[in-house]
């Protein structure tokens, strides 16, 4: 019996068919942890700048934060937050949690008191895990001040040095054993609890349960040939959907972990050249900006073997770019959101021109329409319209949310996604924008994902973006908000002419542009287009 945390669920009748066509299974975290362990005990497990994991220091180190935890008087079913970069005492974390049935809440590097505690009272969280803080941030202080704030919050845990009213992370694990874990969890506990990017509205939290993130590793991994020989790097935060089931595809599979605490372009072509990936997994961001710098010039990129981009729509030439600098690999897409997970991936067989452009084909166990958003009808095949999803991986509804999970679902249970999307007559999905991202310029409808794709082809621009701005007479115009590489300028001219020489008609180029220092982001690199609404209205 579940304990603990109450969230949405699929029927009784659709969780059984999920089971009953392999989807579903009894794997849980405590599986592959120790499948792993006890097969390959000194193969090389998690690799960061500064140390090394094995398989078996990894599970006996989780299992004492385990009983550390439960020594605490947590238990299975409690919501345990946590705010750390990807680094090994992460992933202890996240396993320790795991083995003793907890549900980890992740929580964003850059987020403050102001944002993390309604999050921390959606999840009634028991514990947060965090680090020692420094002059720009004082995590441990943050947290203790927010349990005048979250009512539910006992624990407060402090990776690194522990000032005085806190527990140590280390010393946790140091004081306790390795007892088995006498109330472990089962396949169908909440697992891990992740809140929506919030790009527009307030976040929204989704529960996952072990059932269905070990079947999505199963599912979606041979899709990408991943096996345990491999050496996966994932540049998303673990506290985003994202990079942590990325995390979890490695471990699933008895592949090596290769950690980026923290995205820059120098470490990220660092760990690219010197920690011989097979395997990566990265945002557009991360790959154009890394390039743009000439940090990947003349660099031997050898071991990659595939370059799998996602998080945001990905510029073709973005992809393209990286592919040409990869002798043995080829890079493509998937596509996955934190109600989904990972469910379309770019075949890599497939050629280049729609392993750059497209996420690809929807995985085994997954329905996919594309609808006009309109009156909701299907459309034709290469139309555009708005995707809807249904199956074993998209989420039963939000946690403690029903005005969003009312409008999340059509009425025979297809998931609104809110993208935009096409379909050629191969399967292969191509992103093609959001919904309510489109710019009504006059009552003619602008969709800026091609647009803001050209411009970022641009030599002297690292990232654009298209946003609306109030006009009294046509209702909205168009504002071009533009990163530069380093010493170089843009004109509006020089904007325009290089959007006349790709084709784009002039009804629907900016009529302003804005030089920005550097983009308002969210965690997963997505750009923050409301934040650039604020900014001009300002």
């Amino acid at each position: 019996m579940t304990k603990g945390l109450s969230f949405p669920r699929h029927s009784e009748n659709l969780a059984n068919q999920f089971r009953e066509l392999g989807y579903w299974n009894d794997d849980t975290l405590t599986t592959y942890i120790e499948k792993w362990a006890k097969k390959t005990p000194a193969k090389v497990a998690v690799v960061s700048p500064d140390t090394e994991l094995t398989f078996e220091d990894w599970h006996l180190q989780s299992l004492k934060f385990a009983n550390g935890l439960l020594k605490l008087g947590l238990k299975r079913g409690d919501v345990i937050a946590i705010q750390y970069p990807n680094t090994p005492e992460f992933l202890i974390a996240y396993i320790g949690i795991a083995l003793m049935g907890g549900v980890m809440c992740t929580l964003h590097m850059p987020y403050r008191a102001g944002e993390m505690a309604p999050l921390m009272n959606h999840g009634k969280t028991k514990a947060v895990i965090c680090g020692q803080g420094d002059e720009k941030y004082d995590a441990p202080n943050t947290m203790m001040k927010l349990k005048e704030k979250v009512a539910s919050l006992q624990h407060i845990i402090v990776i690194g040095e522990k000032p005085s009213d806190y527990y140590n992370f280390n010393s946790l694990i140091e004081e306790a054993n390795t007892s088995p874990i006498a109330d472990p969890p089962i396949a169908s506990d909440p697992c891990i609890l992740c809140f929506t990017s919030g790009t527009s509205a307030s976040p929204k939290g989704v529960v996952r349960t072990y059932e269905t993130l070990t079947a999505n590793a199963r599912i979606y991994s041979p899709t990408i040939n991943l096996n345990s020989e491999d050496r996966v790097m994932v540049a998303p935060p673990f506290t985003h959907v994202f990079g942590l089931t990325c995390g979890t595809l490695a471990l699933c599979w008895g592949s090596t972990n290769i950690l980026m605490p923290l995205f820059t372009p120098e470490l990220y072509a660092d760990r690219l050249i010197n920690a011989q990936p097979t395997i990566v997994f990265s945002a557009p961001a991360h790959v154009a900006a890394t390039i743009k710098a000439g940090l990947l010039d003349d660099v031997d990129l050898s071991s990659l073997k595939e370059v799998i981009i996602a998080g945001s729509v990905c510029p073709p030439e973005v992809a393209a770019n990286l592919e040409r600098r990869m002798p043995n690999g080829r890079s493509g897409q998937l596509f996955g959101m934190t109600e989904t997970i990972l469910i379309m991936q770019t075949p890599l067989d497939e050629k280049p021109e729609i392993r750059h452009s497209s996420t690809g084909r929807k995985t085994e166990g997954i329905d996919v329409r594309i609808v006009n958003p309109i009156d909701g009808t299907d459309v034709q095949i290469g139309e555009e319209g708005e995707l809807l999803l249904r199956g074993y991986a998209i989420m039963a509804g939000y946690l403690n949310n029903d005005e969003a999970n009312r409008l999340a679902f059509t009425k025979d249970g297809f998931f609104r996604s809110g993208d935009l999307a096409t379909c050629d007559s191969d399967g292969n999905i191509i992103i093609t924008g959001r919904v309510k991202d489109i710019i009504n310029r006059g009552g003619i409808k602008i969709n800026p994902t091609d647009i803001e794709n050209i411009l970022q082809g641009h030599p002297n621009i690292i990232l654009a973006a298209l946003v609306p701005m109030k006009d009294d007479v046509l209702g909205e115009r168009i504002c071009a908000f533009a990163t530069l590489t380093p010493n170089t300028k843009l004109t509006f001219d020089q904007m325009t002419d290089h959007l006349s020489k790709n084709g784009i008609a002039k009804m629907r180029w900016p009529e302003k542009l804005e030089i920005i220092e550097e983009m308002p982001m969210t965690p997963t690199k997505k750009i923050q287009k409301g934040e650039l609404v604020r900014i001009l209205e300002k």
